[in-house]
């Protein structure tokens, strides 16, 4: 009933190893060496990552401590800056009191001025007032 007919056995066989010796030879072989190198560019990468990595991390620390003394820097100069605006604002305040004392003085002289001129003036009419008090007091009597 089944008949194994060995000329078709034979041919298959034959085929079938023809088959994986070109699959092997056109497919297999090229996409194995492919995967190769392509672990090999990865492996590199990795190390060169690593060894970037580090050199990233130094950068990193250098550019750190660079904006610290940058920072340490401006408050020096911020700090010195405010000083000398203090000193200036204090000198401006010693400046304007000064001069509210000068004027304070000259003000508090001609007050004084003024007020002994007009004593003497109220002292020389006082025997024209007199008078006229006294005509005024024979008019209401």
């Amino acid at each position: 009933m089944l008949d194994i007919n060995f000329g078709l056995l034979l041919f298959v066989a034959v085929l079938f190893l023809a088959l994986v010796y070109l699959l092997d030879k056109l497919l297999y072989k090229p996409l194995l060496s492919f995967m190769d190198k392509r672990d090999e560019m990865i492996r590199k990468d990795l190390e060169a990552s690593k060894e970037m990595g580090s050199e990233t991390d130094e950068a990193l620390r250098e550019a750190h401590d660079t904006i610290a003394a940058a920072k340490a820097e401006a408050m020096k100069i911020r700090e010195a800056e405010v000083a000398k605006a203090k000193e200036k604002a204090a000198a401006m305040v010693a400046n304007v009191q000064e001069e509210i004392e000068k004027q304070y003085s000259a003000f508090s002289e001609k007050l004084h001025e003024e007020r002994n001129r007009l004593k003497e003036s109220i002292e020389a009419n006082i025997p024209h007032y007199q008078e006229k008090i006294q005509a005024k007091l024979k008019q209401i009597s």
